[in-house]
């Protein structure tokens, strides 16, 4: 890598010595690069600081990427970063969005902050402690410029909490969890009644001048971000979209009507408006590949795509995603809720294969840092991953944890093994997402000429990162779950007093119990989930004050608390 930052500064910095003498040329060159190689070695090189793009979807499932095999809803720029990037099978986060989000930016657990349980509400007093350095503090410290376009959901009842006292430069979206995506106001229960609000900002400002669809007013500013960025200081953007996730109840699913109509292929009509926003989602995500490749930027930049969690195919703020095989949803402890979607692409060629290790949301902080060069903190759940990944050797991560003291589960996953233990929610825990959601009317679409025509393809294209048919075929056939027939009515439900263990290895989908075949194993796993377990903050009470109420404030959302 530092040979490959040597020639681009070469090529940049020193072009002017094309008109110096060739012998004298080829001495400085030599020179510069014994000098270099020096420094390398000592360990004293500060290599020019890589911009970071990450992109988070919200409530994508398993099944709703094709890359990982389905040909009902086709994302090809997303799949081509995977395919000529790092695609990461066995990605995994926190079940819920704020949990999940919270961790991303301190690389903590959620259940070690007390962000766990149940997202956070607008009418709620609460938000990420602000005790916590995050991730764009750190990233400021190094010089970055730092945007977010899109969902915060870390607090948003107080001035402090905002993402402006959080380490961003810039701000563009929703505070809570979700919005009307024409709209953009939510609709909460308050007070035994519905209330509304606007929940759309500008810094810190109500953005009551904007109109069009959401995901497109996030890529637009996320394009503008990269146009205008000044190169003499590297880059951080986090675009979190709100796609696909679900709307208020009276208009949970919303697309733009011509790009409904390209999903006239997909039977299910309540499947065909989120594939619809998936589309819209994708499309961002090439716009992004070509924006960062016309500003000359894209051979310096790390790109992270995943999503915050599972899909929601049924039950509260359901968007017809799907997680299929996987078992579970969004707010379960089981592989649908947890086990995402995820691909990294970097400036390195080597860089390009599919990575079957273990990563989890809590690592990105410590990996991302890492890539850049960063000194990094001790005192975070996250490992430093980017070696790993990057020349493709066994995960670092060994284990991984999801607490809820609300919803009353946990979940320990160990080497190939996971236990879950508590209460979960039984509507929430079985599978779903298959069946009638997935039936096709007629052919589906042709999925490698979407490939070939994605503005991703094209942009990596230009930069010589693509690869063979063939690959393509080989990752997408290997990230692909299969599972034997399920016999829903001999799965484990874990209860107050009856856990569950799964070689989620071999049994992905989690269809048969183990815990009595390795009732030492059980123990084991069990000990290290109650260790675990006492560095718990327990999660606040749910408490909708009713003084958040947007009448108070003409009719947005706000820093409520400020007030009182």
């Amino acid at each position: 890598m530092w040979r490959q930052c040597i020639d681009k500064s070469y090529n940049s910095k020193f072009v002017q010595l094309n008109k110096i003498h060739p012998i004298r040329m080829g001495t400085f060159y030599i020179l510069f690069i014994a000098v270099i190689s020096a420094v390398v070695v000592h360990g004293t090189f500060d290599m020019k600081k890589q911009n970071i793009v990450f992109i988070m979807a919200d409530d994508l499932g398993w099944n709703d990427v094709s890359f990982h095999g389905t040909d009902q809803i086709l994302t090809p720029n997303i799949d081509m970063l995977g395919y000529s990037g790092v695609a990461l099978e066995r990605y995994y986060s926190h079940c819920i969005c704020t949990p999940s989000r919270s961790a991303f930016l301190t690389g903590k657990y959620a259940h070690v902050t007390g962000m766990q349980g149940y997202p956070l509400t607008n009418s709620e007093d609460r938000g990420l402690p602000i005790t916590e350095k995050i991730l764009p503090q750190y990233l400021k410290e190094l010089g970055y410029a730092t945007h977010l376009v899109g969902k915060w959901h870390v607090g948003g009842s107080r001035g402090e909490y905002l993402p402006l006292k959080r380490g961003f430069d810039t701000h563009f979206g929703h505070m809570g969890g979700f919005v009307d995506y024409y709209e953009y106001t939510l609709e909460e229960k308050l007070s035994n009644d519905l209330v509304s609000g606007l929940n759309l900002y500008r810094n810190e400002t109500p953005a009551w001048d904007v109109e069009g669809y959401l995901t497109d007013l996030y890529n637009k500013e996320a394009i503008s971000i990269i146009k205008s960025h000044d190169e003499s200081t590297p880059l951080f953007l986090m675009l979190a979209h709100m796609a696909p996730h679900g709307s208020n109840d009276g208009a949970l699913l919303q697309a733009p009507p011509q790009d409904v109509r390209t999903m006239r292929h997909v039977e299910s009509p309540e499947r065909r408006i989120f594939a619809a926003m998936v589309k819209k989602l994708d499309d961002s995500v090439g716009d992004v590949v070509e924006a960062l490749e016309e500003k000359g930027i894209l051979n310096n930049t790390i790109i992270v795509f995943v999503s915050d969690n599972g899909a929601m195919t049924s039950g509260n703020s359901v968007n017809y995603g799907s997680n299929w095989p996987l078992r579970g949803l969004k707010m379960s402890p089981f592989e649908g809720g947890i086990r995402l979607a995820g691909v990294m692409w970097t400036p390195l060629p080597k860089a390009n294969h599919l990575y079957r290790g273990y990563v989890h949301v809590v690592d990105w902080l410590p990996t991302l840092l890492n890539a850049v060069g960063a000194e990094l903190p001790n005192n975070i759940d996250g490992i430093s991953l980017w070696d790993d990944i990057i020349i493709n050797k066994e995960s670092s991560r060994k284990e991984m944890f999801e607490i809820d003291d609300m919803f009353g589960f946990a979940s320990i996953i160990s080497n190939d093994f996971k236990l879950v233990t508590g209460n979960v929610t039984p509507e929430y825990s079985d599978y779903q997402g298959g069946g009638s959601l997935l039936r096709i009317i007629g052919k589906p679409p042709s999925y490698f000429d979407a490939i070939k025509k994605s503005k991703a393809y094209k942009s990596l294209e230009k930069i010589d990162r693509l690869k063979d048919t063939e690959y393509y075929k080989n990752v997408r056939n290997t990230l692909k779950v299969n599972c034997d027939h399920i016999d829903e009515s001999q799965i484990c439900y874990t209860k107050s007093d009856k856990l569950c263990l799964f070689n989620i290895k071999d049994d992905p989908c989690e269809t048969k119990d183990l815990s009595a075949l390795f009732p030492d194993l059980v123990e084991s796993m069990l000990l290290r989930l109650t260790e675990e377990k006492k560095r718990l903050i327990p999660r606040s009470p749910l408490y909708r004050n009713p003084k958040s109420n947007p009448a108070f404030f003409n009719y947005t959302w706000t820093t409520f608390a400020d007030h009182l």
